[in-house]
């Protein structure tokens, strides 16, 4: 097993390896991993790591020219948004909420996911069907795959994950799957796949980014038959700023990033 670097630490103090997140403010926010003789820079000021070994999370402490800065455990969302790399476009977070609520994810299943990219989602079902669940994901590029394990290496959730460098088109070697998301362009051209993969009743989702893919892959799902509740959705995400002066909506929001399309597989 890996150590103890993922997304849930019961331990509250820290400790060398643990990951921390160093929160100034909302733009500076950097996730560090705690070890002998390295020191943090920013504009400011400079953290020996070293110090922090033993304090609780949610301390404060000083930087080098007595900046404050907070000590937190790193969240899932902390993690796609500052500290994962990524050479791909991922599925946001304000999508990821409804897609696992949508797929049912819980302890145990086993999900399969076409399009691993560099690990995001990926990282995010493995985080909730652990420890005795599994996530099985299918991609086509090697590059992509090495990014997607050295992720989920530093998230100690890779002996949750099995990743092959396959096209799920020519086949799915898995059974008795519990759920499945698939993130490639071409979706329709892997339904018999996915059908044969899937449990009777199991979920599906699909994102995909344009209306020419919807209306692609809803008549692809209508003409292939074994599937029914299909819905789709657009999430919007509009934040709020606050402020004591005054609190309104931010300048700027996540629009459109993609549509999530749903079904359900029942036999034929």
């Amino acid at each position: 097993m890996t150590s103890g670097l993922s997304f849930n630490k019961n331990d509250p103090s820290i400790n060398i390896g643990d990951k921390v997140l160093l929160y100034f403010d909302k733009k500076r926010r950097w996730i560090v991993k705690i070890e002998k003789g390295k020191v943090f820079l920013s504009d400011r000021g400079k953290i020996e790591l070293d110090n922090l070994v033993g304090l609780v999370y949610g301390s404060k402490v000083k930087t080098s020219t007595n900046f404050d800065v907070y000590l937190m455990k790193p969240l899932p969302i902390d993690y796609i948004e500052r500290g994962l790399k990524r050479v791909t476009q991922i599925i946001y977070p304000k999508d990821q909420g409804l897609i696992v609520m949508l797929l049912g994810i819980a302890p145990g299943l086993k999900v399969l996911e076409i399009g691993v990219g560099t690990g995001c989602t990926t990282a995010i079902l493995a985080n909730i069907v652990k420890p005795t669940g599994h996530v099985y994901g299918y991609e086509v590029r090697e590059d992509f795959i090495n990014i997607a394990k050295r992720n989920l290496s530093e998230l100690g959730l890779l002996d949750y994950v099995t990743i092959k460098l396959k096209d799920a088109r020519e086949g799915i070697d898995e059974r008795d799957i519990d759920a499945a998301i698939v993130d490639i362009g071409n979706p329709w051209d892997v339904l018999e796949r996915v059908y044969e993969a899937l449990k009777p009743s199991a979920p599906i989702v699909f994102f995909v980014p344009s209306m020419n893919q919807i209306e692609k892959l809803y008549k692809a799902l209508i003409d292939y038959g074994g599937f029914i509740d299909i819905r789709c959705y657009e999430v919007l995400l509009r934040e709020i700023k606050l402020s004591i002066e005054s609190i309104r909506p931010a300048n700027f929001m996540v629009g459109h990033t993609g549509y999530i399309m749903f079904a359900r597989k029942t036999l034929k």
